[in-house]
């Protein structure tokens, strides 16, 4: 590898330029292409980050004529069509925001060309870098956390999106476009899933036309361990806000996130409220909050992990099993909340 890790970016819209600025921030890193299906696009994200990558808006012809080490795949989940697995193949390390696919053959496919390529892959489930994630994930494993027993998270906002995003065969809609991110988190603290049931509708955006995916959800999830979770998500709720916030309880402590990156951890130790009114104990509080945004804080994951100096937060196999279980829930709903199990 290069002394500088070369990165390819495909697909040029908001996320990649959130990617972008963090890349930036990082040395010996450097943007050396970028792909857009309508090049004018990939060339003004260019002059706006610092115009050293040759632009392109066809994909294979960038993997034919630029070198690269890592390449950053932002387009929609429905859009893919065998770019990961062409890139995987020529060893290109991979980024891939989430979800990785609306279809899971493809999402299999995907996995699969990573696995049998060897690269690395990081997939964009950005809340698990942030600390006090990262805080909660370090007590599960130590075992200060106790047994795993509920967690209770939503995703609250209210918006159109953009065109893609409301078309259900390349956005997919909120459960599965958005609201991903928070079941990754409890995949992430919970593990494997054993069932779930789910409901999901247009209940407040059906008087616009142009808005045909879902923006109300919520289901119920039972996991091996026999933990529990419940989401809840809508497009429908406050205008010109997001509320993205989870209660987790473990056998010895409670976190309550109020955002993904400020939350309150209470050390109860498995005490109950008799034996703290009764021995006038106190419970110990802590306030734990990023010093470093969770997105920035991935990119230097993936970079770190490429450099072979980290292990990577998300893996394909992540990025897989989150698209099965907002499936599982999609399924669930269409068949009027029948359980289903993973």
């Amino acid at each position: 590898m290069a002394s500088d890790i070369r990165i390819g970016i495909l697909g040029t819209g908001g996320i990649a330029g959130t990617h972008a600025k963090n890349l930036e921030r990082i040395p010996g890193v450097r943007i050396v292409a970028l792909c857009n299906r309508h090049l004018e696009k990939a060339e003004k994200f260019n002059q706006r980050h610092g115009g050293g990558a040759k632009c392109f808006d066809n994909f294979q012809k960038m993997l034919e004529e630029v070198e690269m080490d890592a390449l950053y795949v932002c387009m929609p989940p429905g859009c893919h069509n065998g770019e990961v697995e062409a890139a995987a193949a020529r060893g290109i390390h991979l980024f891939l925001e989430k979800p990785i696919a609306l279809d899971l053959a493809r999402a299999q496919s995907m996995a699969d060309a990573v696995k049998s390529s060897g690269v690395k892959c990081q997939i964009g489930h950005h809340l698990r870098a942030s600390e006090p994630v990262r805080k909660l994930k370090q007590m599960i494993r130590d075992g200060s956390a106790g047994r795993p027993l509920l967690m209770q998270a939503r995703w609250f906002c209210n918006s159109l999106y953009g065109d893609w995003w409301r078309d259900p065969e390349i956005g997919g809609g909120q459960l599965i476009e958005q609201a991903i991110h928070i079941y990754d988190l409890t995949r992430y603290f919970f593990g494997d899933v054993d069932v779930v049931t789910g409901f999901r509708g247009n209940l407040g955006h059906a008087r616009f036309p142009q808005y045909r995916v879902d923006d109300t959800s919520a289901s119920t999830i039972r996991f091996r361990n026999g933990a529990i979770a419940s989401i809840c998500a809508s497009n429908a709720a406050e205008p010109c806000a997001w509320s993205v916030c989870a209660t987790v309880i473990f056998e010895k402590v409670v976190v309550d996130l109020a955002t993904p990156e400020r939350a309150t951890f209470v050390y109860h130790d498995g005490k109950v409220s008799d034996e703290v009114w009764r021995d006038n104990i106190k419970i110990p509080r802590e306030e734990v909050a990023n010093t470093v945004n969770a997105h920035e804080q991935i990119t230097r994951n993936f970079i770190a992990a490429v450099r072979g100096e980290e292990e990577m937060l998300s893996s394909i196999d992540d990025g897989l099993e989150g698209l099965r279980l907002v499936r599982a829930v999609a399924r669930s709903s269409d068949e009027d909340g029948m359980p289903q199990r993973l």
